[in-house]
């Protein structure tokens, strides 16, 4: 076998590690090792942030083309954003109530559902189905009800709104600033997660990415939308 199909196959694999890493996540949730589970969890999030940019560079879907990587990825994510990060809301009692684990997974089929779920400029459209990062901030703050109901439902809500989400592994726009912070907030939240008892400031403060990541997919967002920013529709010059 060619070298570039050997190649091609091992970033396939490196792809469905995610799954089986995925699937070891759930068991520790259920076992009641939840921070365990988030830390096996930033895992895949690795992996689904790093597979894309080296199956692009190894031209992967032109030595491949009766395999879709991207395929895969999609039901992976959809285990790892959505369906364990949902479980583990309802298995350590993090929602007013467990009806509402129907928010989540109502917004999450129509984001997968949407033909551009993912735009040809390179971003995502509505909010990206992060569910991971809700239940984790759900699990480390252990909210009044009105809190919880509030970071379950605005996500749900701008999952239906066609504004576009930075795609930091993807794009060009702020992918440099997208990386750097996103690393400081990995190293935070892992740190966080192999501790016993937090500190709530810690916590707190660890939601610079998230609000920023928020802050300046609408910012990119209104300025696409007004002509004062054309994205590139290649790839980001990390890759």
């Amino acid at each position: 076998m060619p070298t570039n199909k050997i190649l091609s196959w091992m970033v396939h694999l490196y792809t469905a590690t995610g799954g089986v890493i995925g699937m070891f996540a759930l068991l520790l949730a259920a076992d009641n090792r939840t921070s365990e589970a988030f830390l096996v969890l930033i895992s895949t999030l690795i992996i689904d942030a790093t597979d894309g940019m080296i199956a692009r560079r190894l031209r992967v879907s032109e030595v491949l083309p009766e395999f879709s990587g991207a395929q895969m990825d999609n039901v992976i994510d959809v285990f790892t954003y959505i369906w364990i990060p949902v479980f583990i809301m309802v298995h350590e009692d993090l929602l007013p109530h467990p009806i509402m684990l129907a928010i989540p997974v109502f917004a999450a089929m129509y984001a997968y559902g949407q033909v551009e779920m993912k735009t040809p400029d390179s971003f995502f459209l509505g909010f990206p189905s992060y569910w991971n990062v809700i239940a984790l901030y759900l699990y480390l703050l252990k909210p009044d009800a009105w809190l919880a109901t509030i970071l379950v439902v605005v996500p749900a809500i701008l999952t239906f709104i066609p504004t576009r989400y930075l795609y930091p592994s993807k794009s060009n726009t702020l992918w440099r600033t997208s990386w750097g912070l996103g690393m400081i907030w990995v190293v935070m939240v892992m740190f966080m997660l192999l501790q016993d008892d937090p500190s709530s400031e810690l916590i707190w403060a660890s939601t610079f990415y998230p609000i920023f990541y928020l802050g300046a997919s609408f910012y990119v967002d209104w300025r696409v939308r007004t002509g004062r920013l054309i994205p590139s529709s290649g790839q980001s010059t990390a890759e």
